[in-house]
């Protein structure tokens, strides 16, 4: 099991994304709205914890410009990247992926 350092808060972020993952492997609506809804994160703040998670390859978020919506966060689709996609326990079944262990620091 491989390990990764997070802080509490990417941490908190990366457990609710991967706690609205309902559909197939790699597929996400989940969003800003969902993520202040669920962790109580002011969006500032979950901006902020979307960079560092964009920088470690965790987190990837689609800004949808192609459908006019990058300036609208609201319609952006945040997706779990790389090893943060085994935090989804039945993507398990779909594609063989080495767990995690999120450390937090």
């Amino acid at each position: 099991m491989k390990s990764i350092k997070v802080t509490k808060l990417e941490n908190q972020v990366l457990q609710s994304m991967a706690s609205g993952m309902y559909a197939e492997f790699g597929f996400s609506d989940y969003g800003l709205p969902e993520l202040i809804d669920d962790t109580k994160i002011k969006a500032n703040v979950l901006r902020g914890v979307a960079s560092s998670l964009i920088k470690k390859g965790l987190i990837e978020i689609d800004e949808r410009e192609d459908e006019g919506f990058k300036n609208d966060t609201s319609m952006h689709i945040w997706y779990l990247k790389g090893d943060a996609q085994s935090l989804v326990p039945h993507w398990h079944d779909e594609i063989e992926m080495e767990k995690i262990q999120l450390i937090t620091e």
